[in-house]
């Protein structure tokens, strides 16, 4: 029941990312959202983000598994490549098993595994890219990797040269989820912790008082970072925080006027304060 609804959490999340600008003959297609930084459109199902640094490169998260991601990066790139998931999600952890290891919290791993069986990856296709594939060219043509997940947790740092990046524990949307702070250039990589939209209704999310906790932990650091990078949608100011800081504090007093939210992965409530909506499980508070 799990796997199913981990398989089906992509539905519903795809409709949060734009596919304007998107190239219908390329899988892929990026921009650079800052200065050595591309954000990668997996179809406009998610966003991946490639990360330059002196030294290396960084990848994060690695998207649906569709397409020959590894091979595309390579072309925006030569760096050595650090790849970092922000979660075990099937849309943001799907293409594991094209790179030799990857960086994730130990919590999401087994999420992560899942997503990356043979069986699973088939059945994301079929029910979460709505009937679209990529052209045969765009397939990737190697044997999966057997990948080896590295586990990180709170305060680790990667050295890209001249960019450092931290990782932030998160957790709320899953149990495992990270962030990542580019320390010199003040941005957060944010996963689905921080989206315009944020599920907290799925069967392995974290009671929603452990997720104010999150949030009031990333704006005690709120001087740290002026911009977040969400996993789905456009960069957001680092103030977005605050509205959802006080969506989910409405809830939790019951103050917010709290609506029916109908999804492909379940029904729940959602509220919405400023900017920011989540959907949550009045159970699970």
């Amino acid at each position: 029941m799990k796997r199913k609804s981990l398989t089906l959490i992509f539905l519903v999340l795809a409709a949060l990312s734009s596919v304007a600008g998107q190239d219908s003959g390329s899988w892929f297609s990026m921009k650079e959202v800052e200065s050595n930084i591309w954000q990668i459109s997996d179809h406009g199902a998610d966003n991946i983000y490639l990360v330059e640094g002196i030294d290396s490169a960084m990848l994060i998260d690695n998207g649906l598994g569709t397409a020959d991601l590894a091979s595309y990066v390579k072309k925006l790139t030569s760096k050595p490549l650090i790849v970092v998931i922000t979660h075990g999600h099937p849309d943001h952890a799907g293409s594991n098993y094209q790179f030799e290891k990857v960086y994730i919290h130990p919590a999401d791993a087994e999420a992560a595994r899942a997503v990356n069986r043979t069986e699973s990856r088939a059945a994301s296709a079929k029910t979460m890219q709505a009937g679209n594939t990529p052209a045969e060219s765009e397939l990737y043509k190697g044997k999966p990797l057997d990948t080896k997940l590295i586990p990180v947790n709170e305060g680790y740092i990667f050295n890209l040269g001249g960019r450092r990046i931290q990782v932030m524990e998160t957790p709320g949307h899953t149990p495992g989820g990270i962030c990542l702070l580019d320390i010199e250039n003040k941005i957060l990589f944010t996963g689905d912790n921080n989206n315009v939209l944020v599920w907290l209704f799925l069967a392995n999310c974290k009671p929603l008082h452990e997720y104010l906790v999150t949030l009031e932990k990333q704006k005690s650091r709120i001087s740290e970072f002026t911009t977040l990078m969400p996993g789905h949608g456009v960069p957001i100011p680092s103030d977005f925080i605050n509205d959802q800081i006080a969506c989910v504090k409405s809830i939790l007093d019951g103050t917010c006027e709290a609506k029916e939210y109908k999804s492909f992965a379940g029904n729940s409530m959602i509220c919405t304060y400023g900017r920011s909506s989540v959907a949550f499980n009045p159970d699970n508070l």
